[in-house]
């Protein structure tokens, strides 16, 4: 990654990604449990999911992580991957069917071990309810 690209991504406080919109559907979220070995029924066996305290299957939380970080990659051309950080909290489930938009926004420029960085503040909703808050750092030099 050069320094040149970073730069140009993070060019100053109030800077907006693009918005990443996922539709999930249970076939994602199956395919996720396959991925990641978690078959919790919560996620894969909507009978046993009606019964539970959402009352339908809910997506696991890092594959919603995961859009979180496909955002910040393709904003980033890939750097994200290499050299930022995240620090987020679940705050709401992702349910079939769900909507999620998630975007970020430069917050600051901030010096983080002797580099300067963008403090990234990070969205995630679907609809009007808020399923994860918290921020990244993305180095810009």
């Amino acid at each position: 990654m050069s320094a040149s690209l970073a730069t140009r991504q993070f060019s100053a406080p109030g800077e907006a990604s693009p918005v990443l919109v996922r539709h999930v559907t249970q076939g994602m979220i199956n395919a996720y449990a396959e991925a990641s070995g978690d078959f919790n029924p919560i996620h894969v066996d909507p009978e046993f999911a009606a019964a539970g305290p959402f009352g339908r299957t809910i997506a696991h939380g890092l594959m919603t992580l995961a859009f979180v970080s496909q955002m910040l990659n393709e904003w980033t051309a890939g750097a994200f991957d290499e050299t930022g950080e995240i620090d987020v909290a679940f705050v709401g489930p992702v349910y079939t069917g769900d909507t999620v938009e998630v975007s970020g926004t430069v917050e600051d420029i901030v010096e983080r071990d002797g580099r300067q960085c963008a403090r990234i503040k990070l969205q995630c909703s679907a609809g009007v309810r808020q399923i994860l808050a918290g921020h990244a750092i993305q180095p810009i030099e």
